[in-house]
């Protein structure tokens, strides 16, 4: 059985994540107190509701209960704690929460939500990063001490060496687990794969080792 998701404030954040999810196949609850945004949302989701969602009673009756997991995506700190305490009382077990600050962040964590997101601020990182490389396709934070940077193979140091050659894991302490080729996606590379100008790789490792990696083929 699919997992069912709840989103919870459909701005352009919660409704990104609700249509991203039912494109992806899985049924979607979005709920929000707006009649012109559910209006605008009904027909591209498998469920929608007008509720407040900070009405334990009214959030309860939209079959909340049954989704596996619950994204609040509600701006205003005070309703989404609100909406994390109530959902915590009817059993949600895993409760995603988007943040608009740092402080908002920490008032989540401490009532107990325990995957706190901050879209604007990871954006920021993300797009800081793209920028200041105009070898780096793409920047991930994947967690405060692990990144996956898409990184194209223009420097003269890597066009045409292996892996081996390289030594990467060696000299930097990150990690090739793809390379794409034209159209082509090579995962978990040999270390005899040379790399030719143009390929994408794609590399993993702690936060202060891909940018030791960067800056030393930016020098």
């Amino acid at each position: 059985m699919k997992k069912q998701f709840g989103v919870i404030g459909l701005g352009k954040f919660g409704t990104a994540v609700a249509l991203s999810l039912e494109s992806l196949g899985y049924p979607v609850l979005a709920i929000d107190y707006d009649e012109t945004v559910i209006d605008a949302i009904k027909d591209k989701v498998s469920f929608a509701e007008i509720v407040d969602a900070t009405n334990p009673e009214a959030l309860e009756e939209t079959g909340i209960k049954n989704c596996d997991t619950v994204i609040i995506a509600v701006g205003d700190v005070e309703s989404s704690v609100l909406i994390a305490l109530v959902l915590e009382e009817l059993g949600i077990n895993h409760i995603i929460a988007k943040a608009n600050s740092q402080i908002h962040g920490r008032v989540l964590r401490k009532i107990g939500v325990k995957e706190v997101v901050t879209p604007e601020e990871e954006m920021g990182v993300r797009t800081a990063n793209r920028i200041t490389s105009a070898n780096i396709l793409d920047y991930i934070e994947n967690s405060p001490e692990v990144d996956l940077l898409e990184y194209k193979i223009i420097h003269k140091d890597l066009i045409r060496k292996t892996l081996l050659e390289l030594a990467l894991r060696k000299r930097f302490g990150v990690s090739v687990i793809a390379t794409r080729r034209g159209e082509d996606l090579i995962v978990s590379p040999s270390a005899q794969e040379k790399f030719l100008e143009g390929d994408v790789i794609f590399i993993i490792g702690r936060t202060e080792n891909s940018f030791a990696f960067k800056e030393a083929l930016e020098k």
